[in-house]
């Protein structure tokens, strides 16, 4: 059904650029409610992302600086949710939780069916839909600090877009085709000459281009084994560096910067545990619709400039927008100039 909605037709309307979007929704808290300057949607989920940043994978500066009332704080989380869905390896030093996708390769390369995780997947995605992804990922994050660097957005045409996602199906494929390889081998007693045929593919196929295992388990790793400059008279120290691992940290560079022009493109067009997520969450309790009395879908095209996955959101229907790729960001509703955004239980 969101194949069909993104597909119907729509009238062309000049796009206003991101920097206009912004402006004017300034402008429209400054007069209305200054306080909404600072307590808006947006400044709460830049909040709430950076806590999760270093809840998830950075708490350790807590435990270096002693404060184990915050670390205790965030190991009970953890435990309480010991995975959601978003890119998270557990074996990051000092995390407390790992994501879904993660933790489902890492238990079927063991030769056991997730069925814990899945099932605990299943219940937030149906739920809350990719709330997770929009508000707790940290690469997620990463994505949407580095973009707030540019205005200057570039938005693929529909079509375009369409042929870009399917990319991170295959992606998906593969992973799950690699995992269930070593799960059964590891069952019929096989699975030390698949580990050895898939190398660094073997336990979790998707780590050597997960930039979350990039950031928070191979960067300690080198800083560990003292592998990582940390001033101008250490700099010698990356000739150590591995081709794979220069090729790693060229690709989250490529994150970082590409997210000045393509707002979560990884998210969007690459990332499997994104796709394996949408499948649950299409049709999620809570979600977001459009009041057709506020909503003016042929002058205004506010909510689809600056949605950060790129969703042509007048597409749907006005009850509820049925679109996997929603990450309940709630950008849509913090910049509409009418108040049609709404959040929906379905």
């Amino acid at each position: 059904m969101a194949d069909d909605a993104e597909d119907q037709d729509m009238p062309d309307i000049e796009d206003e650029s991101p920097a206009q979007v912004e402006d004017e929704a300034d402008s429209r808290f400054s007069i209305r409610n200054p306080v909404g300057l600072i307590f808006n949607v947006r400044n709460l989920r830049r909040v709430v992302q950076i806590l999760f940043l270093l809840g998830i994978n950075g708490y350790l500066f807590a435990a270096w600086f002693g404060q184990d009332a915050i670390t205790e704080f965030w190991t009970t989380i953890g435990q309480a949710l010991p995975t959601i869905p978003i890119i998270a390896p557990l074996e990051a030093p000092f995390a407390v939780m790992a994501g879904s996708f993660d933790a489902m390769q890492r238990v079927m390369t063991s030769g056991i069916f997730p069925f814990f995780t899945l099932g605990a997947m299943v219940i937030i995605l149906t739920v809350l839909g990719r709330a997770a992804c929009g508000w707790v990922c940290p690469i997620g994050t990463i994505h949407d600090f580095s973009a707030l660097a540019s205005r200057s957005k570039v938005r693929p045409s529909p079509g375009t877009e369409k042929e870009l996602r399917r990319f991170k199906a295959y992606v998906f494929a593969l992973v799950m085709f690699f995992a269930s390889w070593v799960g059964i081998s590891v069952v019929l007693g096989s699975a030390q000459s698949i580990r050895n045929a898939l190398g660094i593919f073997a336990d979790a196929a998707f780590d050597p281009i997960n930039p979350a295992y990039i950031l928070f388990v191979k960067i300690p790793e080198l800083v560990e084994s003292g592998f990582w400059p940390t001033s101008i008279d250490t700099l010698w120290r990356i000739g150590y560096w591995t081709p794979l691992f220069w090729l790693q940290i060229t690709f989250v560079a490529l994150i970082v910067i590409g997210s000045k022009w393509f707002p979560r493109w990884f998210c969007r067009w690459v990332c499997p545990a994104g796709w394996f997520y949408s499948v649950f969450s299409r049709s999620a309790l809570i979600g977001i619709g459009r009041n057709p009395a506020l909503c003016t879908p042929d002058v205004c095209n506010t909510c689809e400039v600056v949605c950060p996955m790129n969703i042509r959101i007048r597409r749907f229907p006005y009850q509820h927008l049925y679109s996997p790729d929603c990450i309940m960001c709630l950008e849509c509703k913090s910049h509409c100039p009418n108040g049609a955004i709404e959040i929906r239980f379905s």
